[in-house]
This record gives structure tokens, C-alpha cells and sequence, in this order.
């Protein structure tokens, strides 16, 4: 299920995570409402198609998708999609057996049509500024925590800043940090800052992965907050267009994203160093 993340991250920092040549899901409904395909189909019915193909094979584009961490670069992210799918599948290929490599195989050859339909579409530029204006923007939001508790996008607001961080169950390299995470949410707290979990498998409140999810935060001591909302909201589809886990942003006070979300784990010195200066920035923006 991890469609956007490529291109949602160009248009939300406007730099180099490196994007697709298709446009974001999460633009106004001038865009949402814009040209169609040689098929007759929207380019948000097209992308709900890719979504679709992913979803039937979910826990194996999972392993493919944990894998690509240290292997996604901006040219890879510049290319069609599916060419993407498709590297990273090779990459992994020793993980699945040779009907799974084949059933993967197929959906990327699948996704890699519908790309070449999507970039054959005509852009709106009544849209395409719309998502300049928008781009840096996390998504709103209502939703709940693990507890069931509700929480909304306004928690930016009441936070001098706070750290998202995205993961999902099965990912190791988001369990290990969830220690390093719970420190730094109970340093940043002193300066208004809030650590604030997004574990992609609960979303849309599914009991089973929230059970799993909060059993790993019981086991790590992680008592930062966790919350999950709907998979078909704009924070939802921002959310399941992660590619690379963990990655974790900072977000302003007014929702915006400070800098480039960080790909790979805060216990990396150097993640964690980039991690402190978007910090930094977003604190001193907030006491302006």
C-alpha cells in the first residue's frame, strides 16, 4: 500500500527526497476533478488503482518495502514507479519463493502502465499552485490514540513542535529505536516538544495490529503516544505512501514540516544529529 511516499515528499519539501513524475494525491479538488486518462479514468481513480494492486499482496510488499531504506536514491525515485517496485523487488528477491516473486512481479508490471498513464495526463496549473501553497503541510486530521482516546491534527498547536515518526510492527529497525524514541519524548517535553507515533498497520482502527503495536511499545518502554486515523483521509494516504521505515519528520506548531522527513532510524548518529537541527529550527520558529 505504499503508493505516495516518493512524490508526496518532493511536493512537501520541495527538495530532493526525489518524486515521481506524477502528481500528489492530496491536492485540491481542482485536481481532484481535472483531466482524465486515454481511458476515460481520473488520475485519483488510477492511483486508487495502484493502491488496490499492493493491497491484494500486502505482506509481501511489506518485505520489499523494509528493505528499500538504504536503497532508494534520488535517481531511482525520479523514474516510473513501477521501475522502482521492480528494483527493490530484485533487491529482495531472495526473501520470496519463486509464485511470490512472480505475483510481485506482476503488480509492478501492473503499476508501471498505470504510471505511464498518469504522467500522459494534463496538469491544471490552478492545481499545480494549490500544491505549492499546500506542499509543506501535514495533513489534518481526526483520529484516536491506542487507548481510544480521540486526538486531532489541533495537537500541532498545542505542541511547540512535535516528532512524528512513522513504522509498522514488523519493521526491526522502527522496534529497536522505540527506546531512543521515548527518550528523546521525555527530553523534548521540558521544551514543549511531543513524540508522536504513526503505526501504518492500525490504521482505520484495526484491533488485532493495534493489540500487536502496543504490545511492542509495552515491551520497549515506549509511552510516547501513538494514534491511527482513517486510511482514506489525506493524513491516511500520506501515511500508507511511506516507502522506507522508520522515517520520522518534525512538525511545527502550525502543521507545517520543518525540512526533509528522515529515512532510517534516530539511533543513527547521523540521523539523529539532522533530527536535533530540524528540532532546533522548529523551537525557534515557535518562539517567534
Amino acid at each position: 500500500m505504499k503508493r505516495f511516499f516518493a512524490w508526496i515528499t518532493a511536493l512537501l519539501m520541495l527538495l530532493s527526497l526525489a518524486a515521481c513524475s506524477s502528481t500528489q494525491t492530496s491536492t485540491a479538488a481542482a485536481s481532484q476533478q481535472a483531466s482524465t486518462s486515454e481511458t476515460g479514468k481520473s488520475e485519483n481513480e488510477l492511483l486508487a488503482e495502484e493502491n488496490d494492486i499492493l493491497a491484494a499482496n500486502n505482506a509481501l510488499w511489506e518485505k520489499v518495502f523494509a528493505s528499500m531504506d538504504k536503497n532508494v536514491t534520488d535517481t531511482t525515485l525520479s523514474s516510473n514507479y513501477g521501475d522502482i517496485l521492480m528494483s527493490a523487488l530484485d533487491h529482495a528477491k531472495d526473501q520470496f519463493t519463486d509464485e511470490e516473486y512472480a505475483a510481485l512481479k506482476a503488480d509492478a508490471d501492473k503499476i508501471r502502465e498505470i504510471e505511464t498513464q498518469i504522467a500522459a495526463l494534463p496538469q491544471d496549473e490552478a492545481a499545480s499552485q494549490s500544491m505549492a501553497q499546500t506542499a509543506s503541510t501535514f495533513p489534518q486530521f481526526e483520529g484516536k490514540d491506542l487507548d481510544g482516546n480521540s486526538v486531532s491534527s489541533s495537537l500541532f498547536a498545542d505542541n511547540a513542535f512535535t516528532v512524528v515518526n512513522f513504522w509498522f510492527s514488523g519493521c526491526k529497525p522502527c522496534v529497536d529505536e522505540m527506546d531512543d524514541l521515548n527518550a528523546l519524548n521525555q527530553r523534548i517535553q521540558e521544551q514543549g516538544g511531543e513524540v508522536i507515533g504513526i503505526n501504518t498497520e492500525t490504521l482505520d482502527g484495526n484491533a488485532d495490529n493495534i493489540a500487536a503495536a502496543k504490545q511492542i511499545l509495552e515491551q520497549a518502554g515506549a509511552a510516547f503516544r501513538n494514534i491511527y486515523f482513517d486510511s482514506a483521509s489525506d493524513a491516511g494516504k500520506f501515511a500508507l505512501g511511506i516507502m522506507a521505515f522508520p522515517t520520522t519528520c518534525v512538525v511545527d506548531r502550525q502543521g507545517n514540516i520543518v525540512g526533509e522527513p528522515i529515512m532510517g532510524g534516530i539511533d543513527n548518529e547521523d540521523n539523529a544529529a539532522t533530527l536535533q537541527k530540524l528540532i532546533d529550527e522548529a523551537l525557534a520558529q515557535s518562539q517567534q
